[in-house]
């Protein structure tokens, strides 16, 4: 039950009470789970992500092959990082820990991985890249592109993500494109703050705000407008400790399910059966999408054998998210369509699913190993966690 405090006009919340063990149970139930859902985003190879790349690869496939895979990496799959962003927060403000203490500890679970696993894949990328140019120059596709001819500005791109091109500000680190999510958190924990006050003096004015920038969008530079969105979405339902599992679990599977049909064919739908997906629709899926998620949750929970392998395996979580890509994927990707050409939509969508399965399978079997054979090193990979 929230305290209120009486002496405050704006019956702002001040203080909350624990986290719920219900609460706490749903959002372990869903950690690695999203984490997989991540994985498949990951590997989706489509016709236009190959013209894009740099190698020639076969892909055939028909409409049915193609919809599946919308629907999971551009469908339901694009909840994962938002309700990440969401569960931090609510966890941060429900924690209520002292600023100093805070920075602290996500010193540990955040900063220190970053760094590491960043140097791990600036050695893969850079210095391993440098020594087969020298030795076997063939096997690369621009064997003069190495780290001996990248700019200081090149090495704080790879590291970092952030490059002056007029096109907004926001780019994916090089090395580690996908702890974008990590740097972003840090940003909005340093400024959490600022968040929290504004949370606190306007809590109206400052959700419509957050409304705009999502909506509209608003480029903000800094991170990503998604990322500020549920984050302090997070704070202010820590904050204001109002029961969203709850609010949630009473919306019906069919209205939920049908809403998120209805919103995904608008999304996709509009100009053509492949058409350029419609930004706006495309916000309504992702937000929907996390309600069936949460939906999810309960169930996994009521389900005592399902909800201790789930709790097992999210102390996995992080250390599949940050072993998953940009090595392993890409090297099963290649031994994969090298073995099973995607000659067609049985092939494409083999290796779609195989893949995805097969590097969810390896990233937590080597966390697993090595969180037996080296528990320190585990340890200080996977920021803390257990």
């Amino acid at each position: 039950m929230s305290y209120i405090n009486p002496n405050n006009s704006r019956n702002n919340a001040v203080l909350t009470s624990p986290i719920s063990e219900e609460t706490s149970k749903r959002i372990t139930a869903l950690r690695f789970l999203l984490i997989v859902l991540v994985v498949f985003i990951h590997n989706n190879y489509t016709v236009e992500s190959i013209a894009e790349g740099p190698d020639e690869i076969l892909f055939v496939e028909n409409a049915f092959g193609r919809w599946v895979q919308l629907f999971i990496s551009q469908g339901i799959a694009r909840c994962a990082v938002p309700l990440f962003f969401l569960f931090a927060a609510y966890l941060q403000a429900k924690k209520s820990a002292p600023y100093k203490t805070l920075l602290k500890k996500r010193s540990r679970s955040l900063l220190v991985p970053y760094i590491l696993w960043t140097v791990i894949y600036a050695f893969y990328f850079a210095f391993l890249k440098l020594l087969i140019a020298k030795i076997a120059p063939q096997l690369l596709g621009r064997p003069d592109d190495t780290c001996l001819s990248w700019t200081a500005l090149d090495w704080f791109h790879k590291l970092i993500g952030y490059e002056p091109d007029g096109k907004g500000g926001f780019h994916l680190p090089g090395f580690a494109y996908h702890f974008w999510f990590i740097r972003d958190l840090m940003i909005l924990i340093l400024i959490s703050p600022i968040i929290k006050f504004l949370i606190h003096k306007f809590p109206s004015g400052f959700f419509m705000l957050l409304c705009v920038i999502l909506f509209l969008p608003v480029k903000i530079y800094f991170v990503a407008d998604q990322a500020l969105f549920f984050y302090s979405l997070g704070l202010y339902w820590g904050m204001y400790d109002f029961a969203l599992f709850g609010k949630i679990d009473k919306i019906s599977w069919n209205e939920a399910l049908v809403l998120f049909a209805f919103v995904f064919a608008l999304t996709y739908f509009p100009n053509g059966i492949f058409s350029e997906k419609n930004e706006h629709s495309y916000l309504y899926t992702v937000l929907i999408s996390c309600i069936i998620f949460l939906k999810l949750s309960k169930k996994i929970v009521n389900n005592e054998k399902v909800f201790k392998v789930a709790e097992y395996l999210a102390g996995f979580s992080f250390f599949l998210f940050a072993v998953h890509a940009p090595v392993l994927n890409v090297m099963l990707q290649k031994l994969w369509i090298r073995t099973f050409p995607m000659k067609n939509t049985f092939f494409a969508l083999f290796e779609y699913f195989g893949v995805n399965i097969l590097t969810v399978a390896l990233g937590t079997g080597i966390g697993i190993a090595l969180k037996k054979i080296c528990p320190p090193l585990f340890a200080l990979l996977n920021g803390g966690r257990k």
